[in-house]
């Protein structure tokens, strides 16, 4: 059967007749070659060797008789030349195939004399490279829509590649990771959910296979990410790599760290050696057992800095109003996770959504009229830890929350010691440049399309730093490729709340830093500031997150003329005691969500005392004012950690906060 010919090319190699060649672990079945571009290809083999490439499609395949007069395969290849180049005196090459357009599949053929390393299946379309803290690892099992996209879903014209979490001091080779593989429900379930969705609109829009290269480490800075080479222009940057380089740490500590912390994770969520020792169940003998005064965080008790597993115990008797009856157990916040049961029972668990304020419901067939054991599973890996309420948030009570109010605060019995405590974290996630040399560096030159970025969190209390700090990442990495200003597309943070991790106004100021970055060549932001439906540092409706990028991209990468933005800042103007704020990116026009009064503008005279403002569209623009304020100097928008905001275009895409003022502010001027 005939195929046509797709584009295809080739290049490569020979080598002497022991001589080995090896690519980057990158290089597998199933992957994706960039298309349009000059595609990198590149490896070691013996020094001063052949090496020979070629990137073939198969044109036929036949059945035939052999001499034996037996049934035989046949099939024929269709090539488009051949180049070859020599391994250098360190065995290094490094080779780049002409732009192609999109198709496949493809086999990639390496020779080496009679030796041969082939991979199969491969597509050539469009590679994006994912990457940042931990809304984008954030999988897509634990996002909003995971059942649908997880249930027996074959997405073949997406593959995915994942890059493992190692740390090193200097550049590496190679990353560990892989292989691509593509999408089907095994795959994608652990994969980032922001990644997945851009990818499967950007399927969807341009048809041709995407790659997605998921390249994350929860809780870790911007400079981690970036080269020391370009980190060394911002002096506080060389200080701290100055700093680093002093302690003398070799790869083999960070390494071992690192895999102890990652065990730390697993045991996490695998190691339940309290339910062995039935903990769990009403008749457990606590008498040994500590007592702990709640709400309270752990790094106030004894345990101080511990992390690992508490186990909690408090027995409630119940008379018979409770008997017979459902009833809801509120515990406020439970940092960072926990499983509940009730006499003996699993009631539920929560993931790491640390912010919100939790209750559970207990079927009536578990109650019973005396003594009834209420147990915790708490899990503390981080921050402050523990059952903190607070108090008025902790209770029982029967019917959804409306009678019979009983306290859960108080005195619980507390044992830390069933389950063996996890090895700190060092922090060298955190260290300038570390993850740049193991996960960004050994990926480069792998041809892309372009970058989506979903971090700030880690640097949140370090806003204006951030302001010179990701724009270098960006130009870094942008050098490193050679591909010109390669589309850097990033998530602006949602709104978030949390007096244990925030400042005042921190993630607002962040905020503001992403949005001056879009003054940078071929760079997109997503705004999300309106999808946050609970308080959360993980919020789980990723698909919008990921779909806004997809929208992003699609006019700032593949050149669409759409509307990909909600309102942004233009300019003010003081008229009187108001401020008219022009924006651009209107689209089909200025509106409040919901057809609501507008929300979430302020004002400021020269006091900068900060009033809730009047805000009304006029045309492209919004007029703002105060009765309190009568000579008007700065006014703002969305300025909080987690704002009540709702101006929008007719589109459905929200503005981005802001701050302006006709003249400096106070702040500004310091």
């Amino acid at each position: 059967m005939k195929k046509k010919i797709l584009t295809f090319l080739v290049f490569l190699i020979s080598i002497n007749s022991f001589s080995q060649v090896s690519l980057p672990t990158i290089f597998s079945d199933n992957m994706v070659l960039q298309r349009e571009t000059n595609v990198a290809v590149w490896g070691t083999a013996t020094p001063g060797s052949k090496v020979a490439v070629s990137l073939r499609c198969e044109v036929m395949h036949s059945m035939g008789f052999n001499a034996e007069g037996g049934l035989s395969s046949q099939t024929q290849w269709a090539y488009a030349g051949s180049q070859h180049c020599v391994a250098d005196d360190k065995g290094k090459w490094l080779m780049y195939l002409p732009p192609m357009k999109a198709g496949g599949p493809y086999q990639l053929n390496i020779s080496s004399d009679n030796k041969e390393k082939v991979f199969e299946n491969v597509m050539v379309g469009d590679v994006w490279l994912a990457s940042g803290q931990s809304n984008m690892d954030f999988s897509v099992k634990n996002s909003e829509h995971a059942r649908d996209e997880i249930t027996a879903k074959q997405f073949p014209n997406i593959r995915l590649f994942s890059v493992n979490n190692l740390l090193s001091v200097s550049p590496q080779e190679d990353v560990e990771g892989g292989p691509w593989l593509k999408c089907d429900s095994s795959a994608v379930k652990n994969f980032s959910a922001v990644a997945y969705y851009f990818g499967k609109e950007i399927e969807k829009d341009q048809h041709v296979t995407i790659g997605l290269i998921k390249d994350t480490w929860s809780g870790t800075a911007c400079e981690a990410w970036v080269s020391q080479d370009m980190l060394r222009t911002m002096p506080d940057m060389k200080k701290r790599i100055d700093d680093f380089i002093q302690t003398g740490v070799t790869n083999e500590v960070i390494s071992s760290r690192t895999k102890i912390s990652s065990l730390s994770w697993s045991l996490a969520s695998t190691a339940f050696d309290g339910l062995k020792s039935k903990v769990h169940l009403p008749d457990y003998d606590d008498n040994q057992w500590k007592t702990m005064n709640v709400p309270q965080s752990i790094e106030q008790t004894e345990l101080g800095q511990y992390e690992g597993v508490i186990w909690f115990r408090k027995s409630l008797v119940l008379d018979q109003k409770y008997k017979g009856k459902d009833l809801l157990l509120s515990f406020g916040q439970l940092d960072i996770a926990a499983h509940v049961y009730f006499n003996g029972e699993l009631i539920g668990s929560t993931e790491m959504d640390f912010d919100q304020y939790r209750s559970f419901k207990v079927p009536a067939k578990y109650v019973k009229e005396g003594n009834n054991v209420v147990v915790i599973r708490l899990l503390d890996m981080w921050g402050k830890g523990g059952l903190l309420g607070p108090s008025d948030s902790m209770f029982l009570t029967t019917n959804n929350g409306k009678a019979n109010k009983m306290t859960l605060s108080g005195n619980w019995k507390y044992n830390a010691n069933l389950e063996q405590a996890f090895v700190k974290d060092d922090g060298y996630n955190k260290i300038p440049g570390l993850i740049y040399n193991a996960k960004i560096a050994p990926l480069i030159p792998y041809s892309l399309k372009g970058f989506i970025w979903y971090q700030g969190e880690g640097n949140a209390h370090r806003a204006t730093e951030y302001k010179t700090l990701f724009p270098l990442l960006i130009q870094d990495w942008r050098c490193r490729w050679k591909q010109g200003n390669l589309p850097f597309l990033f998530v602006q943070l949602p709104g978030y709340s949390s007096n244990q991790y925030q400042e005042k106004d921190e993630w607002a100021e962040l905020r503001e830093a992403q949005l001056h970055t879009l003054i940078y060549p071929n760079t997109g932001m997503a705004v999300t500031i309106d999808l946050v439906k609970a308080n959360n540092l993980h919020p789980h409706n990723k698909k919008e997150v990921g779909e806004r990028l997809a929208l992003v991209a699609r006019k700032v990468a593949y050149h669409e003329s759409i509307q990909a933005s909600g309102p942004m800042y233009e300019s003010i103007k003081v008229e009187g005691s108001s401020i008219r704020v022009q924006f651009t990116e209107v689209g089909g026009g200025l509106c409040a969500k919901d057809g609501a009064m507008l929300k979430g503008f302020t004002i400021a005279g020269e006091d900068m005392k900060f009033y809730d403002a009047t805000a009304t569209i006029d045309g492209n623009t919004v007029v703002v004012t105060s009765p309190e304020v009568k000579v008007p100097v700065e006014v703002r928008y969305g300025w909080e950690n987690k704002p009540n905001c709702n101006l929008m275009n007719k589109d459905g895409l929200p503005a981005s906060p802001f701050r302006a003022s006709p003249q400096p502010s106070p702040k500004e001027r310091e």
